[in-house]
């Protein structure tokens, strides 16, 4: 019985021990001029890492406006090209009797093209189309041009090109003699 109770004192005197050194060192710590480790960040921490996220943010930025220009741009020529399919599509089923084409307009309001159809005399607008904002014709360069495909074979007299840009990028969409379109 004697045996437990010094058994006991014995653990209750290590317990109290590394209470009061626990104790001790953070008294020690606040007090002395020694640096304590303590969990969490510093101010300058935080401020490195929001500066490393605002540059990475910078440049995400910088790439995300480079690719929404390209998509832009290559929308704007894909829908050209989709244009001139259907208006040679119309002129080889020999659409109401007439021939079909498509005219390219550089204008200081704003660039666009017009569908439309020909007996070659008079023309029919079908539709106008408005490039978007800030795409322009690079091809013409000024005043309009003009595709006019053959009813039934769908080809053209002169191989030709029209080119679209936005901010110094080009699309360049061409129609060769035969009526093809790339």
């Amino acid at each position: 019985m004697q045996e437990k109770q010094l058994t006991i004192s014995r653990v209750s005197r290590a317990n109290k021990e590394q209470i009061f050194a626990k104790r001790k060192s953070a008294v020690s710590c606040h007090m002395s001029k020694v640096k304590c480790f303590q969990k969490g960040f510093s101010l300058l921490e935080l401020l490195i890492v929001i500066a490393i996220m605002a540059i990475l943010a910078a440049v995400g930025a910088g790439f995300y406006r480079g690719f929404a220009k390209n998509v832009e741009l290559q929308s704007s020529s894909k829908m050209i090209a989709s244009d001139l399919r259907q208006m040679r599509a119309k002129s080889m089923a020999g659409e109401s009797g007439y021939k079909w084409g498509v005219r390219f307009v550089k204008d200081a309001g704003g660039d666009y093209y017009i569908t439309f159809s020909t007996d070659g005399t008079n023309s029919t607008t079908t539709a106008t189309t408005t490039l978007s904002s800030g795409v322009t014709f690079s091809d013409p360069v000024s005043g309009y041009k003009e595709v006019i495909f053959n009813k039934i074979t769908g080809t053209i007299s002169t191989a030709t090109t029209t080119s679209v840009t936005l901010e110094g990028t080009t699309a360049t969409t061409t129609i060769s003699t035969i009526g093809t379109i790339y």
